[in-house]
């Protein structure tokens, strides 16, 4: 059975992440211009930047990048929130952190640890992580695009705007998912109770199995070599419990230490086989589990394609 990573590991593990987010995003490209601009737009970059080199942006590349990136700009456009450009630099960072922790966390669960690791409930650790940073990706969204834009026409009237929505859509869609995981899905998760019910095929499993423990009326079930009895009528098994040994699991390793022989389980009725590598079936809630877990792992790739074709593609 795969050994479930402690919320500690994963701390450090999301700690050396951020740690390496620092270093991408504090050492930036020399480049401070757009040349794309300039060629869709057939002007120099000095029409938008106040040094030809680029950097600071001029009134012009204000205008232009408030109205939606059209040229000729829209004349007197100023950005919704104006804030500075040290500020606007560190809340995009904070924004670029804090997606490359949420991408970054279900990445790590779908590629490393696999959608299993928590069908059985989500690890609360993972799901701190990812809701902290989900909301600050919100957060710094929200200033961000108002920071760039003069009013909520461009959303819909330019492409960038429209590239734009398409990409908050998704990242709706995302929030959603993850307040149906959080509310809905992760409750019943671990509240699922196996009922005491015999497989169709006579094969039991070791989930199947452990329902029938003796206890508030079910009967005491134990495998042995492959196969289950029935103890259920056994003096030996009052209460589901044979001196240290409970009913309901696979006791072929501590009958065989046992001072009794084999033959003690042996006499008892026989129910069924028993396979320990079988996999119960699942529960409908854990259906839906990995529905929104290849679901959100398919929107954070058309993200990332949505957010290479805003930045470069346009």
């Amino acid at each position: 059975m795969r050994r479930l990573r402690s919320p500690a590991a994963f701390l450090q593990t999301a700690r050396r992440l951020l740690i390496l987010c620092a270093i991408i995003f504090l050492f930036p490209a020399m480049a401070a211009a757009h040349p794309e601009y300039a060629e869709k737009t057939g002007q120099v970059c000095v029409s938008c930047h106040i040094e030809e080199a680029g950097g600071e942006l001029s009134p012009t590349g204000t205008a232009y990048a408030a109205g939606g990136y059209r040229w000729p700009p829209p004349s007197g456009s100023h950005p919704i929130l104006p804030i500075s450009k040290t500020a606007r630099y560190l809340i995009g960072f904070i924004h670029l952190v804090a997606g490359f922790l949420w991408f970054g966390t279900i990445l790590y669960v779908h590629l490393i640890l696999r959608p299993a690791y928590a069908e059985k409930g989500l690890p609360r650790a993972e799901m701190l992580l990812g809701v902290l940073s989900m909301a600050t990706v919100g957060i710094s969204g929200i200033f961000l695009v108002l920071s760039r834009i003069s009013d909520a026409s461009i959303i819909f009237d330019t492409k960038w705007g429209r590239v734009l929505s398409v990409k908050i859509t998704l990242y709706l869609v995302l929030v959603s998912s993850a307040i149906v995981a959080v509310k809905i899905i992760g409750p019943r998760l671990k509240s699922r109770k196996v009922k005491a019910e015999h497989p169709a095929d006579g094969v039991f499993d070791p989930a199947t199995l452990s329902a029938f423990d003796g206890q508030n009326g079910k009967p005491a079930y134990l495998a042995f070599r492959g196969k289950v009895y029935n103890a259920s009528n056994s003096p030996f098994w009052k209460g589901g419990t044979h001196f240290k040994h409970p009913a309901g699991a696979n006791l072929t390793v501590a009958i065989g230490r046992a001072p009794h022989g084999p033959e003690k389980p042996e006499t008892l009725p026989e129910v069924g086989a028993f396979d320990p590598e079988r996999q119960p079936p699942k529960t409908a809630a854990q259906k839906v589990f990995y529905f929104f877990a290849y679901m959100n792992l398919f929107l954070v790739f058309t993200i990332i394609f949505v957010i290479a074709y805003w930045r470069w593609g346009l």
